[in-house]
């Protein structure tokens, strides 16, 4: 429960919720909260699309871009039923992230989108959608929830792959603590060679 509170916390700045009296609040943030790591999953998608060296990163990406897009969609749908406003960027956390990922190209590019876009973000949204699933007490976000999680615990399992480590339990996921390296970094010898710095 820990963890999932403080992936929401993650998304603190987005904007004060609005919403029907009978959606309690929890649930009004877990929509946020999932609205504003779609946003940040798409645009870091679009960017790798341009920016990505990395075939593999690539196509891992065009992936993203089109199953975060549906999937924010529905959520877009959900959140309008319910009468919550949602956020209309990522949370200030992804911003950072964004700003440096536009400021990278190739190789560079490559090991921060799988780094943060693709294990970080998809090892938390896992946690902020298991507890959505578990513990909502609407039950058309509770189905949402539910739904969504095959499709992160598999993007979570291909991120791993990118980065070089064994695919993960889809419920046994553990999120890196934000401003700790996950426990295997890009440079590792795990890690894809095209995704590896080159040594000098």
């Amino acid at each position: 429960m820990a963890a999932a509170l403080a992936a929401m916390a993650l998304f603190a700045g987005a904007p004060p919720a609005i919403h029907a009296a009978d959606l309690a609040a929890s649930d009004a943030r877990f929509l946020q909260a999932a609205a504003g790591a779609g946003l940040f999953e798409v645009q870091a998608a679009e960017l790798a699309g341009k920016r990505a060296q990395d075939a593999q990163v690539r196509a891992y990406a065009a992936k993203m871009l089109a199953q975060h897009r549906k999937v924010n969609d529905e959520l877009k749908a959900l959140a309008a039923a319910k009468q919550l406003r949602l956020p209309g960027e990522p949370g200030e956390p992804d911003r950072a992230t964004l700003e440096q990922l536009r400021a990278k190209t190739g190789t560079a590019f490559d090991e921060l989108y799988v780094e943060k876009a693709a294990v970080d973000a998809h090892a938390i949204a896992n946690r902020l959608f298991q507890t959505a699933a578990k513990e909502s007490a609407d039950p058309q976000v509770r189905e949402f929830a539910s739904r969504t999680l095959p499709m992160l615990a598999e993007h979570y399992s291909m991120s791993r792959t990118l980065m070089g480590q064994p695919p993960a339990n889809g419920d046994r996921i553990q999120p890196a603590p934000k401003g700790e390296a996950p426990a295997v970094s890009p440079a590792s010898r795990e890690a894809p060679a095209s995704v590896v710095p080159p040594k000098q």
